[in-house]
């Protein structure tokens, strides 16, 4: 089950600051080792550069809330290969507008540097009071294993071709 955690920058004076903050975070958070990595972030229409970010943050809506989210692929059952398409679950989890009512805009990026598990950070802007977690959840890990169960199907006939292969160099070596 993919694992989703979320919480929100306190309501406040420093709250804008506190998201650019965030976007900063996602984007120049140090790989192993301390390494300097700046990640590419994006949105669903495409990338975005940290300005534009801090746009859409500048512009978002007096009283809306900034929803720091983090999505994780379960790495023993989901991720197993680091070969889900982040981006696509990134935008299935938050395709959340028709159940909370209201639009949603996000910057996300994926960080799969720094640790064995894969995940993407998320800066999520909206004037709901609180999102769906559970249904973020589900909504995750119905994902995650849609795309496990395709890539498992897709790589099925090339194992089975090596495979024969194997068993044909055995055979010729005999």
């Amino acid at each position: 089950m993919a694992v989703v955690v979320l919480n929100f920058c306190k309501k406040g004076t420093g709250e804008r600051a506190l998201a650019k903050a965030n976007v900063r975070y996602i984007e120049m958070r140090r790989g192993k080792d301390g390494a300097k990595i700046q990640r590419p972030l994006f949105t669903a229409s495409g990338h975005i550069t940290r300005q534009q970010a801090y746009e859409l943050i500048d512009q978002a809506e007096e009283g809306s809330t900034y929803f720091r989210i983090k999505i994780c692929p379960d790495p023993k059952t989901e991720d197993v290969h680091d070969d889900l398409l982040l981006k696509e679950i990134t935008a299935k989890t938050l395709d959340i507008e028709e159940t909370i009512g209201k639009p949603v805009t996000w910057i996300a990026s994926i960080h799969d540097d720094h640790t064995d598990k894969r995940h993407i950070h998320v800066l999520a802007v909206t004037k709901a009071r609180k999102l769906p977690a559970r249904d973020m959840i589900q909504a995750a890990t119905d994902a995650c294993l849609e795309q496990r169960k395709e890539l498992d199907l897709s790589r099925q006939p090339e194992q089975e071709r090596e495979s024969e292969g194997r068993i044909w160099q055995r055979e010729r070596l005999k």
